[in-house]
Formats: structure tokens, C-alpha cells, sequence
């Protein structure tokens, strides 16, 4: 699959594609509260993460784009993961037909600009791939990190709406 993925890079990282040997990682990254705090709210279980992990890689084989891994150039170090999805949520607003960018990334990893230039590197590919279509995001309110992170992307909030019980911010970038 690695080779419908391409790869990205900035100064300091390596955008490429999520392969088994990313699994442990990743799992662990997904059972670590505090990187699930504003994603769910709870750590995920083993089954969960699994589920998570295979939809994520499934994207770039049915949609022609998914998720990164992001990695540091230097150490080649897994940090987290970022890109797009199209999870047909129900809600309203509707995000049909927009790409919608997300990103995650490891405690470890937290409060080093690794998302926002790993996000920014993303939009730019994104604008390109999708024809400069209308890009969204959902953020947990509390999460100012990641409202931040997606500001700096150029995404600005556009609603506030209920999905799966929780109130959250959908932001565009047009």
C-alpha cells in the first residue's frame, strides 16, 4: 500500500504511510488517556484501536487519500498520525463531500509544533489533491491546542453542534 501514499517532509518530519510495524505504537498511543481526553474521552481498548487503526488505513485504498504517519527525519521516532477522512458522520451541519483533516499525536510529542507543521504539510497537499475544495475539521471545545493547531491551518469555526452526545466545533477552511 505504501506505494499509493506519498510521501511528505518538512524541516523536521517524515509523512508516510501507516504500515503493520506501526501498530504497537499506535496502540499505545490510542489507550493513553491524555491523548484521548478530547477525542472520545476515554482511552481506547485493544478491539477499539484496532477498529481505528484498520479504518484509517483502509481510507487510502477506497478514497485515495487517509492518514499519515508522522515521524521525526532525524531519529526516525513515530510521533503520531495526521491527515484525512471521510467517516460519513451524522451531523448537522453536514460535512458530506468535504475532506475533513485531523490529527494525533503521542504525549511525548504535545507542545512541540510537531501537529501544526505536520498539519500544515497536509493542507498544502490537501489543496492540491482536492482541487481546492472546502477542508473541515471537529474539535472538542476545551482543546485549545488543537483549535490553535487548526487556526494556524487557516481554519476558522463555523458551527457548534452535538455529535455523539458531546458538544464540539466544526471549523473550515475554504
Amino acid at each position: 500500500m505504501s506505494d499509493i501514499v506519498p510521501v511528505l517532509e518538512t524541516g523536521r518530519l517524515r509523512l508516510r504511510a501507516i504500515t503493520a510495524n506501526d501498530w504497537p505504537f499506535l496502540r499505545d498511543m490510542w489507550a493513553d488517556a491524555e491523548v484521548t481526553r478530547y477525542i472520545g474521552g476515554k482511552p481506547k481498548a485493544e478491539e477499539e484501536a484496532w477498529t481505528t487503526f484498520l479504518r484509517i488505513v483502509g481510507h487510502w485504498q477506497i478514497m485515495g487519500y487517509g492518514y499519515w504517519m508522522v515521524e521525526e527525519k532525524a531519529s526516525g521516532a513515530p510521533l503520531g498520525e495526521v491527515g484525512f477522512v471521510d467517516f460519513r458522520r451524522d451531523i448537522t451541519p453536514s460535512l458530506q463531500g468535504e475532506p475533513e483533516i485531523g490529527w494525533v499525536f503521542a504525549t511525548a510529542s504535545h507542545g512541540k509544533g510537531y501537529a501544526t507543521e505536520a498539519a500544515l504539510e497536509a493542507v498544502r497537499w490537501g489543496d492540491d489533491f482536492f482541487d481546492g475544495a472546502r477542508m473541515s475539521c471537529i474539535i472538542d471545545p476545551p482543546h485549545i491546542a488543537s483549535i490553535r493547531v487548526a487556526e494556524k491551518c487557516g481554519f476558522s469555526e463555523t458551527a457548534r453542534t452535538q455529535y455523539e452526545g458531546n458538544e464540539i466545533l466544526i471549523l473550515h477552511r475554504d
